[in-house]
């Protein structure tokens, strides 16, 4: 059994892959595709990532992640990942399907170094008889702004400004991919670009069912998740936790933080004001990427004129740009 792993980016639509990946099981099935998270309300597969953490001697240590995944200490993320080994090990010897399809964003978030993302490949390997992997990028402008939003949902208290301070340093998707392309092979990963110009019909799930052999035809499409705050809902997200706490000490989301949220949202203009880099937020961001950048761009898309940016064509959009070796 193979197995295809999406590396999710954040905010490159990780969520709507996700919901219909879980959406269509069944007739995934079917195709000979499963995706099997390893606990049912968890689709967003964290085990993988703290498979790379516990795996690589590590210790997970954010409180939230530790109460979503249901863990505690070492020893407690230690016999998780031992089940969760056991749990696919007996599923590649039983499921009928010859592909294991799985996505989550703690993958990246969390595999931030080489010894986590060889430990995960060297999980998976022991497991699984062929291991491949598809991540996408967006421009580091969108991405700046798409984790702002983000964040702010997890109760980070920070403007745009100091946002842009505590990331920019952690947007050199070269310095990534090559981590990545060193520890299970250039032939085994698949880097796409976030960019509709660029898609089979300017549609993700469209181009995700491209790279991974789904035939989307007669598969369901979910409802659009996860979209970004506007600023007014931003504001109301830090004034709020400044009074009401979002988690519980546990780690679990404070339910009369999100209630107040509901409630006070009804007051706040719809669709609200979008948040918006000015000139010379860009002009930094751009900067300090343009190198590594331009880097990724002459080894894994040197056909494009830019890696982000305006194409010449945007009505008429090219193919799909793929760059690995094998196909899915």
């Amino acid at each position: 059994m193979k197995a295809i792993i999406h590396i999710g980016t954040q905010k490159t639509g990780t969520t709507t892959i996700q919901s219909f990946l879980n959406l269509n099981r069944s007739a995934l099935s079917s195709q000979g595709i499963r995706f099997e998270p390893f606990t049912p309300r968890n689709i967003a597969q964290m085990e993988l990532g703290l498979a790379a953490i516990v795996r690589a001697g590590d210790i997970l240590d954010v409180k939230g992640k530790r109460y979503a995944i249901g863990v505690r200490g070492r020893e407690s993320q230690t016999a998780f990942v031992d089940r969760l080994e056991a749990r696919l090990r007996a599923g590649v010897a039983e499921w009928p399907e010859h592909t294991f399809l799985a996505s989550s964003e703690q993958i990246h978030a969390w595999c931030y170094n080489p010894a986590r993302i060889t430990a995960l490949h060297t999980f998976l390997r022991g497991i699984f008889g062929d291991v491949r992997y598809v991540v996408y990028y967006r421009s580091q402008e969108d991405f700046m702004l798409s984790t702002y939003s983000e964040n702010i949902r997890r109760g980070e208290m920070l403007t745009l400004d100091e946002h842009i301070d505590d990331m920019i340093g952690k947007m050199n998707f070269n310095r990534r991919v090559q981590m990545w392309s060193d520890a299970v092979g250039r032939e085994n990963l698949t880097v796409r670009l976030f960019d509709p110009a660029l898609m089979p019909n300017r549609d993700l799930l469209d181009d995700f069912c491209a790279q991974t052999g789904v035939n989307r035809a007669p598969l369901q499409t979910p409802p659009r998740k996860n979209e970004s705050l506007s600023v007014e809902e931003i504001a109301l997200y830090r004034d709020l936790n400044r009074r009401v706490p979002m988690m519980l000490r546990n780690g679990a989301a404070n339910p009369l933080f999100f209630l107040l949220v509901r409630l006070m949202r009804r007051r706040l203009p719809q669709p609200g004001t979008r948040v918006r880099l000015s000139e010379a937020q860009r002009a930094r961001i751009r900067a300090r990427n343009a190198e590594s950048n331009e880097l990724l761009r002459q080894r894994y898309f040197p056909e494009l004129a830019t890696l982000f940016g305006p194409r010449q064509s945007p009505d008429s959009p090219p193919p799909a740009h793929t760059r690995r070796t094998n196909s899915a």
